[in-house]
């Protein structure tokens, strides 16, 4: 049976199109969803999303999918859930806030209950022959929730709000699985176990990132003399765990611009497209801009400065900075300053979700590519990273360019603080982006 596009397009807006989706992703993408509704009153500019739909055709549609169409379980959940967060939204437009406050604040409780049951506190991590007279000696204050909440206080004003939001839950999930374990006196077959209990439920990638953190506070830990010692060295997996983000290639990137430079100049997604290209900008460094942050300098090059202004954010105190536009791929630098000018304040005017899933969306539609294969709009930032390694671009330089802390990040990370002139970055950017 051929599926009608409305209701593809419905399958694609709750992340339904995709059979293995987990019924942790279809529900961060209703909260999604639920919260942006909330904060603006609506989910989606209708115009730029081109649906033509209200709350209540999606609602007409998740039923017709329910009445005809194979689910899965986690699909299924994410139907009936669905359709009661576009009842919530309906409310929201009539000033009627308790529905998705109470959708929100449920998803959030089922987010936690799901994590502590994948960590399986009811396992202590001790070591069965831990002695009575170790475990008699355990501090409060060196538990793990202890520590973070330390490194946590101390850092928070290096780190943008989203990215420690990241570690707090991130810490959530260790403090769960560590309980009161006192790290003065942890061994390494403690911190193995963690790791074990971790892999239950998540991919290796996933839980080398927690790995990361739970080294770095306790690494900080050890420097500020809190514990004497650390056993987390090596925990990493190296099997299987490749991170699930891939670059796209010369061609992808080219098929891009070819669609973007035959979009109307007044298309926002055209000049989203040719800025990420050009630049390297994180999608949200993208959505935040105004027309004020893209200005010519003194020597005419056209800049882009991604700042904390006005109440923007960036993801650490090294992402600010100031990068040229260059206008390889055909990038027609006239139009865009046009488009710039008659913006007149934000440049991408929707919710940051809608920008982040149209945009993510229009790439799967242009390149044929489906969901969840590690292919999305920040793979267009890992192209212009490797593109500078092969054209050996100085780390420096990458680094002011891409907005990292250090310039091995960079190419470890990213291509697998000093400053630059203007013209350097330009020189840069034109060699790694020639076609």
């Amino acid at each position: 049976m051929t599926t009608a596009k409305h209701l593809l397009t419905t399958l694609r807006t709750f992340h339904l199109d995709n059979p293995e989706a987990t019924w942790d992703e279809l529900r961060e993408r209703l909260k999604e969803i639920a919260e942006d509704a909330l904060a603006t009153g609506s989910v989606w500019d209708r115009e730029d999303m081109g649906l033509g739909q209200v709350y209540s055709d999606l609602r007409d549609d998740l039923l017709e999918i329910a009445r005809t169409m194979p689910l899965t379980v986690p699909q299924a959940k994410a139907v009936s859930a669905g359709s009661r967060v576009l009842k919530a939204a309906e409310g929201r437009l009539q000033g009627d806030l308790h529905g998705l406050v109470s959708v929100i604040e449920e998803m959030n409780e089922d987010a936690i209950i799901n994590s502590i049951s994948r960590a399986s506190p009811s396992l202590s991590v001790r070591a069965p022959n831990a002695s009575l007279e170790t475990q008699s000696t355990n501090d409060p204050q060196r538990t793990f929730r202890a520590l973070a909440d330390l490194y946590i206080n101390e850092r928070k004003g290096d780190l943008a709000p989203s990215t420690m939001k990241n570690i707090k839950s991130t810490c959530t999930v260790i403090c769960t699985v560590l309980g009161e374990l006192d790290l003065e006196h942890h061994t390494r077959a403690d911190l193995v176990a963690l790791r074990e209990q971790l892999l239950e439920g998540r991919k290796p990638s996933t839980v080398n990132k927690v790995l990361t953190t739970l080294s770095t506070v306790l690494g900080w830990a050890v420097a500020n003399a809190y514990i004497s010692k650390s056993f987390d060295k090596k925990l990493q997996i190296s099997k299987g765990t490749d991170s699930g983000r891939r670059a796209f290639s010369s061609d992808q990137i080219a098929t891009l611009m070819a669609h973007a430079n035959g979009l109307p100049a007044s298309s926002w997604q055209r000049w989203a497209l040719s800025l990420a290209v050009v630049t390297g900008a994180r999608i949200g460094e993208l959505h935040q801009l105004t027309s004020k942050d893209l200005i010519e300098d003194a020597q005419g090059v056209l800049v882009m400065d991604i700042n904390t202004n006005e109440k923007k954010t960036t993801k650490n105190k090294f992402s600010v900075r100031k990068v040229p536009v260059v206008s390889a791929y055909g990038v027609d630098l006239k139009a865009l300053k046009a488009f710039i000018e008659a913006a007149d304040g934000r440049l991408f005017k929707m919710s940051s979700s809608g920008f982040t899933s149209m945009l993510n969306q229009l790439l799967r539609d242009v390149l044929g590519t489906e969901a969840n294969t590690g292919r999305t709009f920040h793979s267009i930032r890992h192209h212009l990273s490797g593109a500078m390694k092969a054209a050996e671009v100085p780390a420096g330089t990458v680094q002011d360019i891409l907005g990292h802390s250090s310039g091995t990040l960079a190419f470890d990370l990213y291509g697998s603080t000093r400053s630059v002139q203007m013209g350097r970055m330009v020189e840069a950017l034109e060699k790694a982006l020639s076609e």
